[in-house]
């Protein structure tokens, strides 16, 4: 890994003015306190999208959590096997998978492994909204972590590593969907963050662009992942995308992903 070259205070200006946003659309519509019927009927379907007649739903993004709570009884699966390595060396394959799940109204459950065969840890996370619109399309969360062991940890490693951050959504209906989120770990003195946006190109044509990496005392990482999802059926999506690393201090050059991904 080589020195830094995407700053640390450009990371926190984009993840300001993203919170930002999305808490302006909060306060400027109301808090999601109203029961009547007529926001009833507005609550969020699959993946936190309308059930209104016409309105599309949209796909999860590719590799970037939800950034509020499934609605109670939602389950959501991603499951995603890619390539990966640098320019001169072979490609390394591995495997991924994200489940989600709304356990209570604005309380949900992620657990997530981004690399299956090479990660030994397998992360836990519980998520609360805290601040969600009268649709129930927008908000922030909080959440709270723990990296749990999934395989042999080298020796002299922490068996269970903890983590939380906080998390947002802003979606402009039936045009696209924004999801972002950091992650702080203090056992290991760094911070995750990623950010999406997931388009809607046609109504069985979602456009993707994620941008994620970490930021680690005197080096930060940064990778840009250009997508598309088809719709196959309702609640049923296929991906497809590239991940691009940025800085000269990376994990890979580029990984090549295929995903399912599937809700209920």
């Amino acid at each position: 890994m080589k020195s830094r070259t995407f700053s640390q205070a450009s990371f926190l200006a984009v993840v300001l003015i993203f919170l930002m946003n999305v808490s302006t659309a909060l306060f400027a519509q109301g808090e999601g306190g109203d029961t009547s019927q007529k926001a009833m009927d507005k609550m969020p379907d699959k993946n936190g999208q309308a059930k209104e007649e016409g309105e599309e739903m949209f796909p999860h993004p590719f590799l970037v959590h939800m950034g509020i709570s499934d609605q109670p009884g939602m389950l959501g699966v991603r499951a995603t096997g890619y390539r990966q390595g640098f320019s001169d060396q072979p490609l390394q394959i591995d495997f991924a998978f994200h489940l989600e799940a709304g356990l209570f109204d604005r309380f949900g459950l992620h657990v997530r492994n981004d690399a299956i065969k090479s990660d030994p840890r397998t992360d836990v996370m519980l998520m609360y909204t805290v601040l969600q619109d009268k649709t129930g399309q927008n908000g922030i969360s909080v959440f709270g972590a723990a990296e749990i062991p999934s395989g042999a940890i080298p020796a002299g490693e922490d068996k269970v590593i903890g983590a939380f951050g906080i998390a947002a959504r802003k979606t402009i209906p039936n045009l696209a969907v924004f999801d972002g989120n950091v992650h702080y770990m203090p056992q290991m003195k760094m911070a995750e963050y990623e950010i999406s946006m997931v388009m809607k190109a046609t109504t069985s044509l979602f456009p993707i662009i994620e941008l994620g990496g970490e930021i680690r005392q005197g080096e930060t990482t940064l990778y840009i992942l250009p997508a598309l999802k088809f719709k196959l059926a309702p609640g049923r999506y296929i991906g497809v995308g590239t991940q691009i690393g940025l800085t000269s201090s990376r994990d890979f050059d580029t990984r090549m992903l295929l995903q399912l991904d599937m809700d209920w």
